[in-house]
């Protein structure tokens, strides 16, 4: 009986050094990016995808903790640092970097050079003395520069480029047309038509200036200022920006913009996209979001305010507020968009046979509405999104030719530009949209000559042809007035 409790010590004993033993040889895996794979495995059940599935576990423990190891580098770079500075103080270093430690150098990196000798020393610049440049920083840039009667005279080029015209009744010979005030507005001018007043016709007794019938008549901005906004209209700026650097009422600049928009949206082509058969088209949609914001057009909010960033579910319409925005490019051309009520059969046909000559080789998706394409005649191809399929290779070049990434990366551009105005209400979209595809289709020239064509598309159309649209435009009855879709 007295042996008993030594032989329980004894086995006591030997379990606690064979889970020591346990132990040592076998470690419990830590998560710590510092610890690779752990030492026990089992090569006879597929090494190379026991290491591949660690490695991802491991890659994923990095991602979700990449603060912490960069906290656990600065750390590192501390305690190395602090060890160096100890190491520096228990040995000190000769007397020569001593003293040159002590002392500095006789030059520093920042100090200015010494002048060559034979030119004047510069003067040092007084902190408190006025800025040079303070008359240049009081104006709004290049334009400023320039004299009032040479701006005239260029906005004047552009809206006569052959000579003077009645904008009455259209006279064009020098001989009736008489300049009675060239100093009008500093430079603008003011004409007298001789047929208009022998003949009674509309006007004051047949006068007219250069902005006569146009959407600039009877804006009473300086023409530096005017310039100014036709710049950042066409450098895709929102109005808010535009008018704090052109220091004039955001009113003003809206204004303006809504005008140019509207006139860029009459002056839009309505024939074929391109009469080359040999050209490769793409044709694709996008759903924008847009309600009715604030109160534009006069249309009252008829529902509750929508959360932010609500999803909208189904296809895109005007009465779910995310209109489908239909899209035609050439390869290596230009692009049209169209704004749409909804995708429908009756309004889409038309709208692809206006739009593209028969016998082309269209590239779309794999969108049922796209299916009547080869029925139509046209040498239609399309890519499966929904089976991971973006591009196809037709002939086994190992070029993909079938796809329509082009158009959609074009969407991005869009939503970019929207994303600029923090919202676009539904109501005036088509005239947003009407502006990227002018700009898009010009990308490739400089920011001049888009203001210059931005002034010319202006000068096209006539006042009363723009109020007109954009009074149709409020009501929401742009389908009908769209030069395309109607």
């Amino acid at each position: 009986m007295r042996r008993t409790p030594f032989l329980w010590r004894l086995v006591l004993v030997l379990v606690v050094l064979a889970v020591l033993v346990q132990t040592v040889t076998h470690p419990q895996p830590v998560w710590d990016g510092r610890v690779g794979q752990p030492t026990h495995s089992r090569p006879q059940r597929n090494p190379r995808r026991h290491a591949l599935r660690w490695a991802q576990r491991r890659a994923r423990w990095i991602r979700q903790h990449r603060a912490a190891l960069r906290a656990e580098r600065r750390r590192w770079r501390a305690h190395l640092v602090r060890r160096l500075r100890r190491s520096t103080a228990a040995c000190p270093p000769p007397a020569a970097v001593q003293a040159l430690l002590t002392t500095g150098p006789t030059w520093h990196p920042q100090a200015p050079p010494e002048p060559a000798p034979g030119l004047p020393t510069p003067p040092a610049p007084d902190p408190t003395a006025p800025d040079p440049l303070a008359d240049l920083r009081q104006r709004r840039g290049w334009i400023d520069q320039m004299d009032e009667r040479q701006l005239w005279a260029v906005l004047i080029q552009v809206r006569w480029p052959y000579g003077p015209v009645c904008p009455h009744c259209g006279e064009r010979a020098p001989g009736y047309l008489q300049v009675l005030d060239p100093d009008y507005r500093g430079g603008l001018g003011r004409w007298r038509c001789q047929v208009c007043a022998e003949a009674g016709d509309p006007g004051e007794g047949g006068t007219f200036t250069p902005l006569t019938g146009t959407i600039l008549d009877g804006m009473r901005l300086d023409v530096r200022t005017l310039w100014l906004l036709l710049e950042a209209f066409a450098a895709g700026q929102a109005s808010v920006e535009a008018a704090d650097e052109a220091r004039v009422n955001r009113l003003t600049s809206d204004r303006l913009f809504r005008l140019l928009r509207a006139a860029l949206y009459q002056t839009r082509p309505t024939g074929l996209l391109t009469e080359d058969v040999e050209a490769i088209l793409e044709c694709d949609e996008v759903y924008l979001t847009a309600g009715l914001k604030g109160q534009a057009g006069g249309w009252l909010l008829e529902r509750e305010p929508r959360q932010r960033g609500l999803k909208r579910r189904g296809r895109g319409a005007w009465d779910n507020d995310r209109l489908p925005v239909f899209g035609v490019l050439v390869r290596g051309g230009q692009v049209r968009l169209i704004v749409l009520r909804n995708l429908q059969q009756e309004h889409f046909r038309p709208l692809v046979r206006q739009l593209i000559q028969r016998g082309t080789r269209v590239y779309t998706d794999s969108y049922s509405i796209y299916d009547f394409l080869a029925q139509e005649g046209y040498d239609h191809q399309a890519v499966n999104h929904s089976a991971s399929e973006y591009a196809r290779d037709l002939d086994g070049d190992g070029f993909c030719e079938v796809h329509c990434n082009t158009l959609e990366g074009t969407w991005s551009w869009l939503r970019q530009m929207i994303r600029t105005y923090r919202g676009v209400s539904k109501v005036y979209l088509p005239l947003y949209v009407a502006q990227f595809e002018f700009l898009f289709n010009r990308r490739h020239e400089n920011r001049w000559n888009r203001t210059l064509d931005v002034l010319q598309a202006a000068f096209q159309v006539e006042g009363a042809a723009v109020t007109d649209l954009l009074a149709r435009v409020t009501t929401a009855e742009f389908a009908a007035v769209c030069p395309v879709a109607g």
